[in-house]
C-alpha cells in the first residue's frame, strides 16, 4: 500500500513511482470487476477514483476538487481523448463520464436504467485510467497479472472444477500434478463430461482423470513466465492461436506456487 498522501503536496500522475502505478490500476481493475459482476459495484469504482484524486490532490477534498489532476491523469489514455474526438458516438470523454459518475455519486438513487448507466459510466472511466496510469514505463509480466489466482487440487473432484468455471466463467484453471503445472481447459472438460457415466466422472478426482488419459486433458501443460520478464518479451514470443490463451507466472524460488496468471485480456 502506498503511503498516505495527507501530508503531500500535490502531483502530477508522472509523479508516481511504477508500483503506486500498479496499485491504483489494480484498485481500479478490482472495482471494475465487481461492478460488471453487480452493479451495486459502483461505488467501488468511485472508492478508487476518489483515492486516486487524493493522492494527485495531496490532500482531502471533494471529488470536484479531484477532478483537475484526475483529468491531466486521464491525458494519457488514448480512449479518453483523442479517440472520444474522433468517435463520439461510440467513446465518451473524460469530462463526460467523470460528470456522469459525479453525478450518480451524489444522488442516493441508484435503481434501474440509470443506476446501469452510471455503472457502464463508472466501468468506461475506469478503463480509460488504467490504461493511463500504466502508460509511458516499461511494464513487466508482475505489473499487469492477475494475482492470487484461484487453482484447484489435484486431490478435488472434477466437479469442483466444473463449478469454479461456470461461476467465473473461466476458461483455465491451473492445477499442480507432481512436479508441474496443468491446465484444466472448458472444452477439454465438456468433452470429458458429455455422454454415459457424467455422475461418476464429476466424481473422479482430477489427477486420477488425468492419470486414465480420459478426455478431461487434454489437461495441457501450462506455459510458464517468471515476474520480471518484461512484457515486450512475452509478446514477442506469443504465437497466435485457436481458443484461448493463458499464462502462469511462478515464484522463480517456489515453482510450486503461483505467484498469479496472465492473459492477453490483461495485456490489451
Amino acid at each position: 500500500m502506498p503511503p498516505s498522501p495527507t501530508s503531500r503536496p500535490s502531483s502530477s500522475p508522472k509523479d508516481l513511482n511504477p508500483g503506486e502505478r500498479v496499485y491504483y490500476r489494480d484498485r481500479f481493475r478490482e472495482a471494475r470487476y465487481a461492478a460488471l459482476a453487480d452493479a451495486e459495484g459502483f461505488g467501488d469504482i468511485c472508492f478508487a477514483l476518489e483515492a486516486l484524486g487524493l493522492r494527485l490532490h495531496g490532500k482531502q477534498a471533494v471529488l470536484e476538487h479531484y477532478k483537475p489532476k484526475l483529468a491531466v491523469c486521464a491525458a494519457n489514455s488514448p480512449v479518453l481523448t483523442d479517440l472520444a474526438e474522433r468517435f463520439p458516438t461510440t467513446f465518451k470523454s473524460f469530462e463526460a463520464l467523470f460528470k456522469t459518475v459525479q453525478t450518480a455519486r451524489n444522488d442516493a438513487m441508484h435503481i434501474g436504467a440509470y443506476a446501469r448507466h452510471a455503472t457502464e459510466a463508472a466501468i468506461e472511466l475506469s478503463i480509460g485510467l488504467e490504461e493511463a496510469l500504466m502508460a509511458n514505463f516499461e511494464r513487466k509480466v508482475k505489473d499487469v497479472m492477475v494475482k492470487s489466482p484461484m487453482t484447484v487440487q489435484p486431490w478435488q473432484p472434477v466437479a469442483q472444477a466444473r463449478q469454479l468455471m461456470l461461476m467465473h466463467s473461466f476458461s483455465f484453471l491451473p492445477v499442480r500434478i507432481g512436479r508441474s503445472w496443468w491446465l484444466v481447459s472448458e472444452i477439454g472438460l465438456a468433452k470429458f463430461l458429455n455422454g454415459d457415466g457424467k455422475k461418476d466422472r464429476l466424481a473422479q478426482p482430477i489427477q486420477d482423470a488425468k492419470a486414465a488419459g480420459m478426455q478431461l486433458v487434454r489437461l495441457r501443460e501450462a506455459d510458464l513466465l517468471q515476474q520480471d520478464t518484461t512484457i515486450a518479451e512475452v509478446l514477442e514470443r506469443a504465437k497466435v492461436q485457436k481458443g484461448p490463451t493463458l499464462w502462469l507466472v511462478i515464484d522463480k524460488n517456489h515453482p510450486d506456487h503461483l505467484a498469479g496468471v496472465l492473459s492477453p485480456f490483461e495485456l490489451m
